[in-house]
């Protein structure tokens, strides 16, 4: 694998896992605030704010990862009825749009971000956290999307250059569903085998037997 993507993977993979703590976070500080709220009548983690700021980060982490594990939704009838080099050419298409809307986001993202950051703006709460800080990570995420989207499109497109449309189709075309099974399968500990005709799951236990 080219080493940019895999440089490109590592990151994102880093960014996705932290998005994931993000919402584990968020899961703590809502159920602490139900505890309290409840039971002693208080209301001192200001969850509500505090989980709206995590979900936006998780989410702007994750879309790089999604990048790299194909999950971002691609409409393949056509797809699947071409050959290797028109699939190809496709890809290349998909990435290019996609390096556009990332590009689209994290400019009018970097707006608002340094406008709030001159106006010095705060949260309309007890906590008056600075909206840029919250904000600036947000931007942060979406212009890695950004910059692993137009680094997949640079791949892709010297690939084809080279002849290598099969590449193309591997590292950045529509998942088949063996790559999604293991994609769903990845962490569980569960062995994946590639037959001919059926991709097939064994537990460590009885692929042991």
């Amino acid at each position: 694998m080219n080493m940019s993507v895999q440089f490109a993977t590592a990151v994102s993979r880093f960014l996705a896992r932290l998005g994931g703590a993000l919402i584990l976070v968020c899961a703590f500080l809502v159920s602490l605030d139900v505890v309290f709220r409840n039971v002693f009548k208080l209301a001192i983690f200001e969850s509500y704010e505090l989980t709206g700021y995590g979900i936006a980060l998780a989410t702007a982490f994750g879309l790089s990862w999604a990048l790299v594990t194909k999950a971002h939704i691609r409409i393949e009838v056509l797809y699947n009825m071409l050959g290797i080099k028109p699939r190809a050419y496709l890809d290349i298409c998909a990435l290019a749009a996609l390096s556009v809307v990332a590009a689209v986001l994290v400019y009018y993202g970097a707006l608002v971000v340094v406008d709030n950051w001159e106006l010095d703006a705060r949260s309309n709460s007890t906590l008056h956290v600075p909206l840029a800080i919250p904000q600036g990570l947000w931007l942060l995420g979406l212009a890695w999307f950004a910059v692993c989207a137009v680094v997949f499109l640079l791949v892709a497109v010297s690939a084809v250059a080279r002849g290598r449309h099969r590449e193309v189709q591997e590292m950045f075309g529509i998942a088949t569903v063996s790559e999604e099974v293991e994609a769903s399968m990845d962490g569980t500990g569960v062995k994946i085998t590639h037959g001919p005709d059926v991709t097939a799951c064994a537990s460590p236990a009885r692929a042991g037997a």
